[in-house]
């Protein structure tokens, strides 16, 4: 049988009699060669399409996975269904038409999060891999998105399933499992942010089912303890034939709090463990309150922001299901305002007892929640817009793609939306990435000129890229000057990101080689962080190649140790030698 396979360029590779041009514009490979497919498509920068009398069969390329946003790898499955590989989501098939619509359900997309951990651990406990549907979904392995967010588990179901993940990534009882960041949908946090991962990490840590350290990256171990107590859930429960007399179950006692809103376990939870119940709720309906008043850009307090944000004449808060809900969810918001917040904080006399505070942290919580999931309407419609906007990256439009985009980072300054935030980010991201020094310059410009309070929304894989795409701009021919600038600085006005970025490369080797890997030009990396990184910083680094923590290749050892000797930085003038030294031995 023979596969033609269409290419989207005038470049084609020739591998013996494999494989032969034909003046049709496609190439003919027989079908067992397909496997080299993918490799074809690498050199040539673009996607192969597959075709034969079974329609495509095969199709590799990459994309920004639908669900984390994190690089992924695409293949069509069968006709109009994509089957999506993510490091962070795992495996999982989307319909054309679903992948085509989730960008525009807008509900949906801050509890993609909730998606990923379910796809993961699917991926990881070796179960049939989901197929995702936004509507009702088809065949038997099909999953409506909203009824996984729906149906998303309690904590104890959530740190159950955590540690069957890591048993899951572990090949033997005692291996120590490698954690990075893209591993959050490991912990099934609510939200693709690292706090919540952390906190279900500690959980695991402090119950002594996983062993390792709280923080991203690290390794955990499954301890005997987590090994046992799945093995018992897992396990049949068989009837005694010699025991008559009746067992009484021992169950772990969960908190009280356990499996509220972040933001109200991040008020209350000290206040309510130590006895401070008034204050534990008044904090809480205060903070919603501030809440609300940031998301709806309103300098209104109290039972009169809640009327004007969610009001049917004039919406800018929108609440998912029509007139009735939103007026049902200004009544809801009001009245926690005018029921709770303001008795507590014009009545010092009040004190709720434990069981009242409980009950009024819970329909917080719920609060929260539906806070979560409320659209403002102006940064919806921004978002759409700014979602439309495409750049042909040729180093020649950089100021019309200034122009358009400075239109949007305007309004969207004044709104706090996380989304919003991340979208204008990416957008301004993109333009950095660009191989042309103009529109880097511009890229960066924009950044510099944006609010810092942008920073407070990217996630942190957006942190690290952002230092990724300024040290590949300083390192081509014609270098991005305000690339260099920024990178001479110390990334002053970014310091967020390059800490972040600092810490991610000073993990491990693992680590630090796949990010060497996405550095275009990796001698002008040396190069300049020799020069310019901060002394404390390098000395931490330079440590860690000495101790061999931090394992580098020949060649780039060869290349840290020539620029070190040429920096020649106060300091560094001991670890200078040793690097030399072990590059010495290495070349021998």
């Amino acid at each position: 049988m023979k596969c033609e396979v269409r290419y989207l360029s005038e470049a084609a590779i020739l591998t013996g009699s494999r494989i032969f041009i034909l003046s049709t514009g496609f190439l003919s490979i027989r079908a067992y060669d397909a496997g080299i497919l993918f490799l074809i498509g690498e050199y040539l920068h673009v996607p192969l399409h597959v075709i034969s009398n079974y329609g495509v069969i095969g199709m590799t390329s990459k994309i920004n996975c639908p669900l984390c946003g994190n690089e992924a790898v695409q293949m069509s499955d069968r006709l109009d269904v994509y089957l999506i590989k993510c490091p962070s989501c795992g495996d999982f098939r989307i319909p054309l038409s679903c992948l085509e619509d989730l960008p525009a359900e807008r509900k949906l997309q801050s509890q993609l999060a909730k998606v990923s951990a379910f796809t993961r651990y699917r991926t990881i406990n070796k179960e049939s891999v989901a197929t995702l549907f936004i509507g009702t979904p088809k065949g038997s392995e099909g999953f409506s998105i909203q009824h996984i967010v729906h149906q998303f588990p309690t904590v104890p179901e959530r740190k159950l399933k955590a540690l069957q993940n890591l048993k899951g990534l572990s090949k033997y009882w005692g291996d120590a499992v490698s954690i990075d960041r893209k591993d959050y949908s490991i912990f099934y946090p609510e939200v693709n942010e690292e706090q919540p991962s952390l906190m279900m990490m500690r959980t695991l840590v402090e119950e002594a089912l996983v062993s390792g350290e709280v923080q991203f990256p690290t390794t955990l171990t499954v301890t005997e303890k987590g090994w046992l107590l799945l093995s018992d859930q897992a396990a049949p429960v068989v009837p005694s034939a010699t025991i008559n007399e009746p067992s009484t179950p021992v169950t772990a006692q969960p908190s009280k709090l356990e499996g509220l809103h972040p933001r109200v376990l991040g008020v209350a939870q000290k206040l309510f463990q130590d006895g401070h119940f008034r204050s534990a709720v008044l904090e809480t309906y205060v903070t919603l309150d501030n809440d609300v008043r940031c998301k709806s850009g309103l300098n209104e307090y109290g039972t009169a922001l809640m009327q004007k944000a969610f009001t049917n004449k004039a919406t800018i808060l929108k609440v998912e299901g029509g007139d009735d809900a939103q007026q049902g969810a200004m009544l809801l918001f009001s009245g926690s305002m005018m029921g709770v917040r303001n008795i507590l904080a014009h009545n010092h006399s009040i004190h709720p007892s434990e069981q009242e505070a409980l009950e009024l942290l819970y329909f917080a919580s719920m609060l929260f929640r539906r806070l979560d999931q409320v659209v403002h309407v102006e940064a919806e419609r921004l978002i759409a817009e700014i979602s439309q906007l495409s750049f042909k990256l040729d180093g020649k439009n950089f100021s019309s793609y200034s122009s358009k985009l400075k239109e949007y980072l305007a309004p969207s300054r004044g709104l706090d939306d996380g989304e919003l935030h991340r979208i204008c980010f990416r957008k301004i991201l993109e333009i950095i990435k660009s191989g042309y020094f103009n529109d880097q310059s511009t890229g960066i410009d924009l950044l510099l000129e944006w609010d810092p309070s942008i920073f407070d929304h990217v996630t942190l894989d957006d942190h690290i890229d952002l230092i990724f795409a300024i040290y590949s701009a300083t390192g081509s021919y014609f270098p991005a000057y305000s690339a260099q600038n920024l990178v001479k600085d110390g990334f002053r006005p970014i310091t967020k990101s390059f800490e972040v970025f600092q810490e991610n490369m000073l993990s491990n080797t693992e680590v630090f080689q796949r990010m060497l890997k996405k550095i275009s030009y990796k001698d002008n990396f040396f190069r300049m962080i020799t020069h310019y990184s901060d002394l404390e910083f390098m000395v931490a680094f330079l440590n860690k190649v000495v101790d061999k923590e931090i394992v580098l290749k020949s060649n780039d050892l060869d290349c840290l140790s020539c620029e070190l000797n040429r920096a020649e930085r106060e300091g560094l003038e001991v670890l200078t030698d040793r690097i030399t030294k072990l590059n010495e031995e290495l070349n021998k």
